[in-house]
């Protein structure tokens, strides 16, 4: 959001990424004329993409509703995906719990208390049929946001396709597989940063030969939004990331034009909607520019910037009036479809609370239908397009996005700025500088720090299952005493045989997959032989 500070008497106010807002912008804003304006923005679906990545905007397609979801049991995650689409979700947009995000069983000691809490737990194929059971994989596009276990849950994939009869080729939807990310800003990390990125390669190079229509990247900036960063960072550190990944897969011998068209970025969103539309515009200009001047990128869907966006975070909902939320939801929408965003992931009333229920997951989707079907936002592409203030905070979001990717030592410098701890110490001064200003009354927010209710209205919550643990030993006990436990060992020793020898890993990981061994028994095998990481102390 805006801040407002009174300096010396007077009320000024300045923006996210620093810089003071002015009372008005006319031609001379940054030095622009009406007609230099124009020339550095172009048109819709031209380069730079400022504008938008296609020439009608959303005019013919609006963008992708895509509600996160899972909990529980498979079964109970069916249920909710199946129930979702038929609402008009666009896609089956996976929650995992953290144990399979983290590449634990659901039976391993250190998964106790988190199992199906915040998200569905998935431990084998057979979990992976039943939470697809009546789903078809070859339309209903899937995302996963999982990172540390990207080439195991992609191996799943392609055997629940091949169990339904489906053509892998057919997959279609993104799997984040952006590991950087979760040394910055998460913390979902478990092997060393060298042998990580490798499978983050093995992931791409496979799925670019054999899955075409699923993205093998959503990288997820989201998660520095949600630490605090400013647009130039969110933008800046994610691009230094992308960049690290891009130089990975050339220095593995891919075209940047086989790859570059399949990968997606997920950005946070605020309630500050004319920024976050801003930086949205500098972010597909930016990314452009790098491709075609650093990579050479020549087809013009390596260009684009794929862009999904939340409406908003979780991090702007409040524990105090929660119906409020509602209010700070449509915001968000409104900045994502005033950037341009080709898939939005709405958050519900309840997200200061718990995973979302049913009604609220209903309320978060209808938002944003109101929003395309009863608004305007749709019939014209890039409607803030031109606006002296808009073009002004574009030009100044991705100047300081340059800055921050340069401060991190851009792609060759990135993962030192993060095994060092620099780049998570630039997004805790930011962080602390956050809470300052709540504190001060600089940053308001209704009903944290201003018209505080009384009391706490009540909200149906949803209820986590604290019988899990134990009923999921049991079915992974059954499942182990029922499968071909040579089979097994055997599919588990291809694995390590082609992660000792340097071959793509994700063909051995589906044929495990296939004789029902489980993520943590996979992941194991990779941490005999990349290692499992240490964080440095003090990082």
């Amino acid at each position: 959001m805006a801040v407002r500070e009174d300096v010396d008497g007077e009320v000024r106010w300045r923006s996210e990424t620093g810089p003071a807002i002015e009372a008005e912008y006319g031609p001379g804003a940054h030095g622009a004329t009406d007609a230099s304006v124009l020339d550095g923005i172009g048109r819709p679906g031209k380069p730079p993409y400022t504008r938008h990545i296609y020439p009608t905007g959303y005019r013919e397609r609006p963008w992708a509703p895509s509600l996160y979801s899972g909990f529980g049991r498979p079964e109970e995650a069916n249920e909710r995906y199946r129930y979702l689409l038929a609402q008009g979700n666009g896609r089956a947009n996976v929650a995992s719990d953290l144990p399979t995000q983290i590449g634990l069983d659901s039976d391993d000691p250190l998964a106790m208390g988190e199992v199906g809490r915040v998200g569905v737990a998935l431990d084998s194929l057979a979990d992976f049929e039943v939470m697809f059971d009546q789903v078809p994989l070859d339309r209903i596009p899937l995302s996963f946001n999982v990172n540390t276990t990207a080439p195991i849950v992609l191996a799943m994939l392609v055997a629940t396709a091949r169990k339904q009869g489906v053509d892998p080729a057919a997959l279609s939807g993104t799997i984040a597989n952006d590991i950087l990310h979760e040394y910055l800003a998460r913390g979902m990390w478990r092997n060393e940063p060298t042998g990580a990125l490798r499978l983050m390669a093995d992931v791409v190079e496979y799925a670019t030969e054999h899955t075409p229509r699923l993205y093998p990247f959503n990288i997820r900036s989201i998660l520095l939004h949600e630490s605090g960063a400013h647009p130039g960072q969110e933008i800046g550190f994610t691009f230094a990331i992308a960049c690290r990944y891009v130089d990975e897969l050339i220095a593995r011998g891919l075209d940047i034009d086989d790859f570059a068209p399949r990968m997606s970025f997920f950005f946070g969103t605020g309630t500050h909607f004319l920024e976050e539309a801003a930086k949205f515009r500098a972010a597909r200009r930016l990314w452009c520019r790098l491709l075609a001047e650093r990579y050479g990128a020549s087809k013009p869907a390596s260009l684009r910037l794929k862009l999904t966006s939340v409406a908003p975070c979780g991090s702007h909902f409040t524990a105090a009036d929660p119906q409020l939320n509602l209010v700070r939801g449509t915001l968000g929408v409104l900045a994502g479809a005033l950037g341009g965003v080709q898939a939005m992931l709405g958050t519900t009333i309840d997200e200061a609370y718990d995973i979302p229920t049913e009604e609220t997951q209903r309320l978060a989707l209808r938002t944003q239908q109101i929003v395309t079907l009863e608004s305007d936002v749709c019939a014209t592409v890039d409607p803030l397009g031109g606006s002296y203030f808009i073009e002004a905070l574009t030009d100044t979001i991705e100047a300081s996005a340059v800055e921050q990717m340069e401060l991190l030592g851009g792609s060759e410098g990135v993962v030192e700025a993060i095994t060092s701890g620099r780049a998570q110490g630039m997004l805790a001064e930011r962080a602390y500088e956050l809470e300052n200003e709540l504190a001060r009354g600089e940053r308001l927010i209704v009903s944290e720090n201003i018209y505080v209710p009384d009391e706490i209205p009540s909200l149906e919550l949803h209820q986590a299952d604290a019988g899990l643990f134990e009923e999921r030993k049991g079915t992974l006990a059954k499942l182990r005493s029922e499968r071909d436990a040579a089979a097994v060992d055997a599919a588990l020793e291809s694995v390590r045989h082609a992660l000792v020898e340097g071959t793509n890993v994700v063909q051995p990981m589906i044929v495990a997959a296939e004789a029902y061994a489980t993520i943590g028994e996979i992941s194991r095998v990779i941490d005999d032989v990349l290692g499992v990481y240490q964080q440095p102390t003090g990082v």
